[in-house]
């Protein structure tokens, strides 16, 4: 199982909400920008869009105040590119649309904590263990090794190294978690049911 771009799974996870409240996930192009420094790059695709009567929705990653991000810095980054550009779209910063972080900010949110207990609580004494001696892993490193350390039959674990990380298992994922209901919520304004 490779620990690459998180690209596929924030299709996976946003696919999974957009079916699960009744959406029609044909009926709403995606289009990966791959962060958003390559935003200016699809902008003759937005105004195409917009042309075209259709909505355009963009999801980035708010960042940290650590990696030059954060949601106030990222957002008006990204308002100035569309405004530069004349092109117009709704913003949704993970994780939540008003906090600093990322996806994997939300997928920590996400996991299903009292099913796992043992162990994240193992994960947890492994980081204390590294103690300074050790570079720690990063939260991307934390979500991948949780979800890989889940028993399930060898087509889940195909499926899971193809990059499916079945966000739609409750045994691993709460899409429940009120830490979703701000994306459930732009989903749902944003999103065509036809």
């Amino acid at each position: 199982m490779k620990q690459e771009s998180l690209l596929p799974l924030k299709l996976s996870l946003s696919k999974t909400l957009i079916e699960n409240l009744g959406y029609n996930i044909s009926s709403n192009k995606v289009e990966f920008v791959n962060g958003y420094k390559n935003l200016v790059n699809v902008i003759p695709t937005i105004k195409a869009r917009c042309a075209e009567g259709g909505k355009v929705v963009i999801i980035f990653d708010a960042d940290s105040l650590g990696n030059n991000g954060g949601y106030e810095t990222r957002k008006k980054e990204i308002e100035e590119v569309l405004g530069e550009n004349n092109a117009q779209a709704e913003l949704f910063l993970f994780p939540n649309n008003e906090e600093d972080g990322d996806f994997e900010t939300l997928l920590e949110h996400l996991i299903q904590k009292e099913k796992h207990t043992q162990m994240l609580d193992c994960y947890a004494d492994y980081e204390t263990c590294l103690g300074n001696d050790y570079v720690h892993p990063n939260l991307k490193g934390k979500i991948f090794t949780y979800i890989s350390a889940m028993k399930m039959s060898s087509s889940k674990r195909r499926k899971l190294g193809n990059g499916e990380w079945m966000f739609d298992n409750a045994e691993y994922w709460s899409l429940e978690s009120d830490y979703l209901k701000p994306l459930k919520a732009f989903l749902q304004q944003h999103c065509s049911k036809e």
